[in-house]
C-alpha cells in the first residue's frame, strides 16, 4: 500500500511485473501492459489520458460498514449520569488505593506484589488515565527496593527470590521508564540454563501460581531491548510452556481466567496487542474471574472499567459518524476503483490513541488515510503511467493547472486530495503557530507520491530493483510519512523543531515505523500470494541478490528483520529523551496497530472477517454494565 497493501513488483489485477531479461520477456511484459491500458515502446510509456481506456482494478470488496448503520448507532452513555458516576467511581478507588498504601508492611514483599498486580490490572482494564499520581507512587516504591537479585519472597530481603514478582517488578519498571537490567530474570535459571519457578505468595493453588508466575516472565519477555539474550531465552521457554499449559492434559488444574490471560498473552504479545482491543478483552477476562470479584474493591474497579470503556466508545461512535458524513458528502462515493476502508483506517487510529483529547489527530489520520488509499489505488491499479507522472508533478508543484490533461475524474481526485492535505495543514499551522505547509510537502507528500511514482516505473520497464533498493523506496510508500506527521502536528502540545525532528522522517523512530509498515505488509503479501502461486515481490528482490536463496529463505530473512525491529521499537520508546511521551505513544502505537491489523491477513484490504468482528467490539457494541 501505500497504506498497507503495498504490491510494488506486481499487480493486484495478475498484471505481473516482471525483470525483462530477453526479447520474449519483453513481449510478454508489453502483452500484459498493452492489456492493462498501457503501451511499452523502446524507453517510455505513451499516454492515454482518457476514461475510455481499460483499466486494471483490484477487485477489492465493498465497504463492509453501510453509512445508515453507522449513523444510526446509539450514543446514550454519553450523558451526563454516567460521566458523574464515572468520577465518583474514579475518586472513591483513588481514596482505597492510597488507604492500602499507608497499610503496607515495613518489609513484606507482598507489600510490592501487591501494589504491582494493582498497577497490572488498571492498565490492562484501560483506565490508568485516571490514576496516574496513584500509578507513579506504586511504582516509585517497587523502584526503591529493586535491585539486580529481584523481589524475595516473604520478605523484601529474602535470599529466595519470587519469580512471578520479579517478573512483574521489571515489566512495570521497564514500561514507565525507570533503569532496570535484564540481567535480573538470570537469577531464575539452573545449572542447566533453563528457567524455574519458586513459590510464589498469594491465594492461587499450586498449578496456578507456577503457571501466573510463567506468564509473568513471558509479558515481561516481550519488553525486551536489542541484543538482551536473557529475553529471547525467556520468551522461548515460556511460549513453550504456556503454548503446553492451553493444550497439554494439565489444562485442566488451571483456573479457567487464568487460561484466557494466557491465551490472549500467546495470541496478542505486546507489539501487537493495542489498548483499546486489551481493555475489552480483559474486561470480559475479569468479569469471569469470581474469586478475584469477592474484593468490593476489585467490583468498583471493573465497573469504572466497562463505564469508561462506553463513555469513550460513545465520543468514537460520534467521530465516526463525522467521518462517515465527509466521506459521503464528498467526491469519493462516485468513485468505485478504490479501497471504501473509512471505518477500518479510523478503528486504526483509534486502537492505540483513543483519549478524547486527541481526537483531532484521529480525525486527521482518518481523513488522510482514506485519501491516501484513493492514491494508492490510483497508482498501483487504476492509473497510467503518464497519469501518474502528471499527478506526481501536480503535487511536486503544488499546482493544479498542471493536472488539466488528466481525466475528469482524476482531476477531482487531485483537487479533492489538494482541499483535504490543505485544510488540515491550516489547523496545524492555527495549533503550532508557525507556517509549517512547506514543510509538510516536502517531507510528507512529495517523498510518499514519488516513491510511488518509482514502483510504477520500476513495474513499466520490467525492472527488479535490488533488496535494499527496494525497502529504501518502499519505507517512504508506507505513506506513514504523513500520517506519522500531522496527527503529531495536532496533539494537544506546541512542537519546536529540535523536537519533531526526533519522532518523524528522518528519526530514527520513524524509520522503524515505515520499516514495520513494509515489511509486515509484504510478508502477508508473501504468504498470500505462496498460495495463489504467485511470485512474491519481496522474495523476488531478495532471491536477485541471493541467488543461492529460496523463497522461504527469503520470508525467514523478513521476518528477522521484523523481530529485530520489534526490539528496537521498544527501546525507540522507552529510553529517555526529551520528547513528550505522547507523541512517542502515537507512533509507537502505529506501529502495534499494524501487527494487530495484519496479525491473520491484510486487515484494511481483507477487513469482512476478523478485523469486521473486531471493530463490532471496540467501536459498536457498549459492555453491559
Amino acid at each position: 500500500m501505500a497504506l498497507v497493501s503495498v504490491t510494488p513488483l506486481i499487480s493486484r489485477s495478475g498484471v505481473h511485473r516482471l525483470p525483462i531479461s530477453s526479447k520474449n520477456d519483453r513481449s510478454a511484459l508489453c502483452q500484459q501492459l498493452s492489456s492493462a491500458g498501457m503501451v511499452m515502446p523502446k524507453k517510455s510509456v505513451t499516454p492515454i489520458l482518457s476514461m475510455s481506456t481499460q483499466r486494471r482494478t483490484g477487485n477489492h470488496h465493498s465497504n463492509v460498514w453501510d453509512d445508515d448503520v453507522i449513523h444510526s448507532l446509539s450514543t446514550s452513555y454519553a450523558a451526563p449520569t454516567y460521566r458523574e458516576r464515572g468520577e465518583t467511581l474514579v475518586e472513591d478507588i483513588k481514596h482505597r488505593l492510597l488507604n492500602d498504601m499507608k497499610d503496607s508492611c515495613s518489609d513484606a514483599a507482598d507489600d510490592l506484589i501487591r501494589r504491582l498486580q494493582m498497577v497490572d490490572i488498571i492498565e490492562c482494564l484501560g483506565i490508568d488515565r485516571h490514576f496516574q499520581p496513584e500509578i507513579k507512587e506504586a511504582i516509585d516504591y517497587v523502584y526503591r527496593y529493586w535491585n539486580e537479585t529481584g523481589i524475595g519472597l516473604g520478605s523484601r530481603n529474602s535470599g529466595i527470590k519470587d519469580l512471578n514478582a520479579t517478573a512483574l517488578g521489571f515489566r512495570a519498571l521497564r514500561m514507565h521508564r525507570y533503569n532496570v537490567s535484564s540481567d535480573v530474570l538470570e537469577n531464575f535459571k539452573d545449572e542447566s540454563g533453563q528457567f524455574f519457578c519458586s513459590s510464589s505468595t498469594g491465594e492461587e493453588g499450586n498449578a496456578d501460581k507456577e503457571v501466573r508466575s510463567m506468564l509473568s516472565l513471558f509479558r515481561a519477555s516481550n519488553i525486551s531491548f536489542p541484543g538482551e539474550k536473557v529475553m529471547e531465552e525467556a520468551k522461548t521457554f515460556t511460549t513453550q510452556y504456556l503454548t503446553q499449559v492451553l493444550t497439554g492434559h494439565t489444562a485442566a488444574d488451571v483456573d479457567q481466567s487464568l487460561q484466557r490471560e494466557v491465551k490472549y498473552a500467546l495470541e496478542f504479545p505486546w507489539h501487537c496487542s493495542v489498548p483499546r482491543w486489551e481493555a475489552r478483552n480483559f474486561i470480559e477476562i475479569y468479569e469471569q474471574n469470581y474469586s478475584w470479584l469477592k474484593s468490593i474493591m476489585n467490583q468498583k474497579i471493573l465497573e469504572l472499567a466497562k463505564l469508561d470503556f462506553n463513555i469513550l466508545q460513545c465520543t468514537h461512535k460520534e467521530e465516526m459518524q463525522l467521518i462517515s458524513r465527509w466521506r459521503s458528502e464528498s467526491y469519493l462515493p462516485q468513485l468505485d476503483f478504490y479501497r471504501k476502508r473509512h471505518v477500518e483506517l479510523y478503528f486504526w487510529a483509534v486502537l492505540g490513541t483513543f483519549e478524547p483529547e486527541f481526537r483531532s489527530s484521529r480525525i486527521a489520520f482518518t481523513k488522510l488515510s482514506t485519501v491516501m488509499t484513493v492514491i494508492d489505488d490510483l497508482y498501483d491499479t487504476h492509473g497510467t503511467l503518464d497519469e501518474i507522472k502528471i499527478f506526481t508533478e501536480g503535487v511536486r508543484r503544488w499546482d493544479t493547472s498542471l493536472i488539466s490533461r488528466l481525466p475528469d475524474h482524476i482531476q477531482k481526485i487531485f483537487e479533492f486530495f489538494m482541499k483535504t492535505s490543505n485544510e488540515w495543514t491550516a489547523e496545524v499551522e492555527k495549533k503550532q503557530g508557525r507556517d509549517m505547509a512547506a514543510y509538510i510537502r516536502k517531507n510528507g507528500w512529495e517523498r510518499y507520491v514519488e516513491s510511488y511514482l518509482q514502483e510504477g516505473e520500476w513495474m513499466a520497464a520490467g525492472y527488479v530493483p535490488s533488496f535494499n533498493e527496494y525497502y529504501k523506496n518502499g519505507l517512504a510508500s508506507s505513506g506513514m510519512c504523513v500520517l506519522n506527521l500531522i496527527p503529531l502536528l495536532l496533539m494537544d502540545q506546541i512542537l519546536p523543531d529540535d523536537i519533531l525532528k526526533q519522532i518523524v522522517y528522518p528519526s530514527k523512530i520513524h524509520e522503524l515505523l515505515e520499516l514495520t509498515i513494509r515489511v509486515k505488509d509484504d510478508i502477508t503479501d508473501f504468504e498470500k500470494e505462496k498460495e495463489h502461486g504467485q511470485v512474491a515481490s519481496c522474495s523476488e528482490c531478495y532471491m536477485k541478490d541471493n541467488p543461492e536463496c529460496t523463497r522461504e529463505d527469503a520470508l525467514n530473512h523478513m521476518k528477522g528483520i521484523l523481530d529485530l525491529s520489534v526490539s528496537q521499537l521498544n527501546w525507540e520508546f522507552l529510553k529517555h529523551d526529551n520528547v513528550p511521551l505522547c507523541y512517542k505513544r502515537f507512533t509507537f502505537n502505529l506501529a502495534r496497530g499494524m501487527h494487530f491489523l495484519f496479525k491473520y491477513n491484510d486487515g484494511i484490504t481483507l477487513s469482512d472477517n476478523e478485523v469486521k468482528d473486531q471493530i463490532f467490539k471496540v467501536l459498536i457494541q457498549p459492555l453491559q454494565l
